[in-house]
């Protein structure tokens, strides 16, 4: 048997190099990044990352709480937040409702859920008037301290409103 030539010397060099990129973009943590002929490029667990964190919203809703609603509280519901669940804690015998940047983007949908917690007991939500309900009604709350009611918010793009929908109340009674 011969000795290697320079040139199968130099691909055998390739192909172990490019074994060991394969096996540190698929076994790097997310923080790392691999270096190829290209370039630096993100391992796996690094694309699944940004991938992730552009999609969270969507695949796994950020939720925000407030802790003292009282007599007014306003929800930014940016889309660039990913923010789509509310944890609310009423605590005046009134809350008026505001949603800050509730414009969403033509050829999109946009949904949030509130839960509405009593926290004083018998306290009501003023609802904005670009919300309109199922049964032209709007959702009457439980109204014993502790108890919690689901509503949800769905954007209507034809009428350029939002639709609520009570999901359930009465929990934790």
């Amino acid at each position: 048997m011969s000795e290697l030539s320079d040139l199968q010397a130099a691909e055998i060099a390739k192909l172990q190099a490019l074994g060991k990129a394969w096996h540190h973009f698929h076994h790097g943590a997310s923080d790392e990044l691999v270096p190829t002929d290209a370039g630096n490029i993100p391992t796996l667990s690094g694309l699944a990352k940004v991938i992730f964190d552009a999609m969270g919203g969507v695949l796994l809703p950020v939720l925000e709480t407030v802790n003292a609603a009282g007599p007014a509280v306003a929800l930014d519901i940016d889309p660039l937040r990913r923010v789509s669940a509310f944890d609310i804690t009423l605590t005046a015998p009134e809350c008026a409702l505001s949603l800050l940047n509730a414009q969403v983007p033509a050829g999109y949908s946009r949904a949030i859920t509130l839960t509405l917690r009593q926290g004083s007991g018998a306290n009501k939500v003023q609802w904005p008037s670009n919300v309109v309900w199922a049964y032209n009604r709007q959702p009457v709350l439980s109204y014993v301290p502790g108890a919690y009611d689901l509503v949800t918010l769905v954007y209507d793009p034809i009428a350029h409103n939002w639709r609520g929908m009570v999901d359930g109340g009465w929990f934790n009674v």
